[in-house]
């Protein structure tokens, strides 16, 4: 009977999770999106507070019950979206830190109103329509637009002109190149190479990443050997490459403009600086410019290590041979 209280709880919780889900898939409620509270907070304290109720009497007493037991209902809901394609690994790994947050405060609050409350099955109601009630009213309200610069530096022995070549233009990457990165270990398309039409303010890098997608970087500012800088614009994206939550350009997420600044630490050594500024437009810019931080600034040392690891070597080069 132990166990058969938390499968309940287990599948009822993760049926939940996956019709409203499935209910944004098929737009059967407009207002009701992926990036949306009442979906990234909503759902998961909805979800919790499921599993908590099916609990039998010793169980829903229990503090870390209603602490943790939402924990695998989310876990089991997130994998049931992996699996059937409804999420891709970046998204579940975004909604993860506060899907574990908000279906504990769910699990708590179901627990402490069936200690203080004998209509249980009243509130339960009550709490499975919750999202769907606020979704309207959330809809009515445009979401705020945010801005943020992330710069990511690096020092490299190699002077200054050595590191202005390899940043110019970066020639095909090769995998064995690429540090370990978390952006792309949760599905970020990797970086292939650069491409700079003309040296001066109006030339165009050409990007091109994994997956067929390009972009274009203006050239804003040219400073040779010292510092450049661009406005960013998608080339191509194409359908699938990355999911509409995160994709540059997208009604959530773009990158506006980025550039490059050298500093001469000593005549071998010279600190590289990538910048990149992003913008945001969720009704959750907070939560979204913690992980947009993260993601930009580990895509940034990926960059800068390739680059690092061409200057190092080009400069040491002709030492060697010197010898």
């Amino acid at each position: 009977m132990k166990y058969r209280a938390i499968i309940v709880g287990l599948v009822l919780g993760t049926a939940y999770g996956l019709v409203a889900r499935l209910l944004m898939e098929t737009e059967v409620i407009e207002q009701f999106k992926t990036m949306s509270v009442a979906f990234l907070f909503g759902v998961p304290a909805v979800i919790g507070a499921i599993t908590v109720y099916f609990g039998n009497e010793s169980q829903k007493t229990s503090r870390l019950f209603r602490i943790f037991m939402p924990w695998v209902t989310i876990l089991a809901f997130l994998l049931t979206t992996l699996i059937t394609y409804l999420e891709a690994s970046v998204c579940v790994v975004m909604l993860l830190p506060a899907f574990l947050l908000f279906a504990s405060i769910g699990g708590i609050t179901m627990g402490e109103i069936i200690d203080s409350s004998k209509r249980k099955k009243q509130t339960l109601n009550i709490f499975l329509t919750l999202p769907f009630l606020f979704a309207p009213l959330e809809s009515q309200f445009n979401s705020p637009t945010s801005f943020r610069t992330v710069h990511t530096d690096i020092l490299i022995h190699a002077d200054k002109q050595t590191v202005w070549d390899n940043i110019k233009s970066v020639n095909t990457i090769k995998d064995d190149e690429l540090k370990w990165s978390f952006a792309h270990f949760i599905g970020i398309p990797k970086p292939i190479k650069s491409e700079l039409s003309e040296e001066k303010v109006g030339g165009i890098r050409h990007i091109s990443w994994e997956k067929g997608i390009k972009f274009r970087e203006k050239i804003t500012h040219w400073k040779p050997y010292d510092s450049f800088s661009y406005d960013i614009l998608v080339d191509h994206i194409p359908p699938d490459a990355i999911d509409k939550h995160v994709e540059v350009g997208g009604e959530y997420f773009d990158v506006v403009n980025g550039g490059y600044k050298l500093t001469e630490v000593d005549k071998s050594t010279t600190k590289l600086t990538l910048s990149c500024t992003y913008r945001v437009t969720t009704n959750f810019n907070y939560y979204s410019e913690q992980w947009a931080d993260f993601i930009m600034d580990d895509f940034q040392e990926v960059i800068l290590y390739v680059v690092k690891k061409r200057s190092e070597d080009s400069y040491l080069l002709p030492t060697a041979k010197s010898k």
